[in-house]
């Protein structure tokens, strides 16, 4: 599942994210849209807080959430 999938399904916000995983929803909602490359230790965290529902692969090879899409993130 992508992380845009997982947030899109109610499982969780960015800023629910945040908290899990100790990054900030600002980076959480950059990986989303693809403006940042998750880091080692990001995709760990995020692997974790989401208990596997969104992969490693997921996270390096999954699309972006397009961009006009932006506005709707709710932190």
């Amino acid at each position: 599942m992508t992380l845009d999938a997982y947030i899109k399904s109610g499982a969780a916000t960015p800023a629910d994210l945040a908290r899990k995983t100790g990054l900030s929803a600002a980076s959480i909602t950059r990986i989303l849209f693809g403006e940042q490359k998750a880091s080692h230790d990001a995709i760990k965290a995020i692997v974790k807080a989401t208990r596997g529902k969104v992969t490693a692969h997921d996270l390096i090879f999954g699309a972006p959430r397009d961009p006009s899409e932006k506005r709707k993130v709710a932190a």
